[in-house]
């Protein structure tokens, strides 16, 4: 079918579409590298963690977090209690709550959302 609206530039295009693999990842240290898209009040962050890797327990100030397992497993520490994670799950943070996680032996892909965006992650896709 032939389309009457005019197609998007590059540009354009770059400012909405993220092609997870593509482009230049963002390293979270221990946590891993993530590919960001970013909208005025939503972040979405496909972060792929090393096997065997430990992330930190930290908090989001302000920030509301929901974690979706889309390859691998991890057990997730949530305010000092063991969540065991798997291919499919989808777990949730409130703003300021304390988690980290255990990543297994073959690693995990997730998509993190936060909302609002976060501002530190927000600084390392402009440096």
């Amino acid at each position: 079918m032939k389309r009457k609206e005019p197609l998007a530039s590059e540009a354009e295009r770059a400012s909405r579409i993220l092609h997870i693999g593509r482009g230049s990842p963002v390293d979270l240290g221990s946590h891993g590298e993530a590919n960001i898209l970013c909208g005025e009040k939503i972040m979405l962050s496909f972060v792929d963690m090393p096997a065997n890797s430990y992330a930190d327990p930290h908090k989001h100030s302000g920030i509301e977090q929901v974690t979706m397992m889309l390859k691998g497993d991890a057990d997730f520490v949530v305010e000092g209690k063991v969540f065991p994670v798997h291919e499919g799950d989808v777990l949730i943070f409130a703003p300021d709550e304390e988690h980290g996680a255990y990543v297994g032996a073959n690693g995990a892909r997730v998509l993190d959302v936060f909302t609002p965006p976060r501002p530190d992650l927000k600084a390392k896709m402009k440096s």
